[in-house]
């Protein structure tokens, strides 16, 4: 069996980089093959298993098979670059390259029956998203990619032009035992990727690109368990300061209590919620509604202060007229607090 454990490359290469976290372009296979000296290798992947994803370091592990097949024409150019066939394709989007294991499943690449050659490997690596959309979160979909891309800088496609083309064929990308907890699996599928690192590493070559083939693998959340997960317990809390304006608004520092503990309470369920996704530039869909029960906690907490010293230095005989306005008011925000969290939910999810 060929292990591959640390591809290294010639003096003539460019240095090894860590090409993670780029972005991953997709293009027109046929395209590429109309150049005159392109060649191309088919190009297929197989997701066994995933597990121990965590969105908030935007990583899983994958385990599975890859495979390629490739014509003379390229055998040629790899022996005279000495490159090893294992290793002219790689997976690119592999975190941890010491904690990998990808090994073939023959020593030397078998040759099939229309001369092509042929090799297939099995992996089992920590990958990364390169890109990961939590707008919606917790009702979000996120692919799970397995990036294969050309290696060698002599195979780039301002060189050799080696072009991965992904195998269509009517085969399964993925076990339908591979899943995580709490999403299912909605597609997956094979697509070319072109990727430009923007640097010609010091060696006046030019900007180079590479070919690549990336297996999306697209989960999408259960909706029960995420609004019994994320949803409920800030709907109670929200509920609770809400019904607080329906106590008698003589009684001052009962109601004044509610909504600083329903304030407190709302923090921590988001700090602990976002302790499971990472650090973003946009709210997502769960925090414009953490954003609204704050709203709503400093509203009641106002409310509740302007309440208090409007019936406190009331005079006496005014008492009762002061109460019922307190208890108008209390109603007007309560139906405004429920109108605004509505309207505010309807335009976070078409954001």
């Amino acid at each position: 069996m060929l292990s591959i454990h640390g591809l290294s490359r010639d003096a003539s290469a460019s240095p090894e980089l860590n090409r993670n976290g780029t972005t991953y372009v997709p293009v027109n296979t046929a395209e590429l093959l109309s150049k005159p000296n392109a060649i191309g290798v088919k190009v297929g992947a197989y997701l066994d298993n995933i597990h121990d994803l965590s969105l908030q370091n935007r990583r899983f592990v994958g385990e599975g098979f890859y495979w390629f097949e490739w014509p003379q024409a390229l055998q040629d150019k790899l022996e005279s670059n000495k490159i090893e066939s294992g290793s002219m394709i790689s997976i690119a989007n592999q975190l941890d390259t010491w904690d990998r294991d990808i090994e073939g499943l023959s020593d030397e690449p078998n040759r099939l029956p229309n001369g092509n050659y042929y090799q297939q490997l099995r992996f089992s690596a920590n990958l990364y998203m390169p890109e990961i959309n939590l707008r919606r979160f917790p009702f979000t979909s996120i692919q799970l990619p397995v990036i294969l891309e050309t290696y060698d800088d002599a195979l780039a496609i301002e060189n050799d032009n080696l072009v991965l083309v992904p195998d269509v064929r009517e085969n399964a990308v993925v076990s339908p035992s591979a899943g995580i907890n709490g999403y299912n699996i909605v597609a997956a599928s094979m697509r070319s990727t072109v990727r430009t690192l923007g640097t010609d590493w010091g060696l006046s070559q030019g900007k180079l690109s590479y070919s690549g083939a990336a297996l999306m693998v697209t989960l999408r959340s259960s909706p029960l368990p995420s609004i019994l997960k994320y949803f409920l317990p800030l709907f109670i809390v929200v509920g609770i300061v809400l019904l607080a304006p329906s106590l008698e608004g003589e009684l001052g520092d009962i109601r004044l209590a509610i909504p600083s503990t329903g304030l407190l309470t709302l923090i921590f369920l988001q700090q602990a919620y976002q302790a499971e996704i990472p650090q973003l530039d946009y709210l997502t869909f769960l925090d414009w509604f953490y954003a609204c029960g704050y709203v709503i906690a400093i509203g009641t907490f106002v409310l509740f202060v302007w309440g208090t010293n409007f019936y406190q230095t009331a005079p006496k005989d005014g008492k009762e007229q002061a109460l019922v306005t307190i208890n108008k008011a209390d109603l007007v925000f309560q139906l405004s607090a429920i109108v605004g969290t509505v309207i505010v939910g309807l335009l976070a999810w078409v954001a």
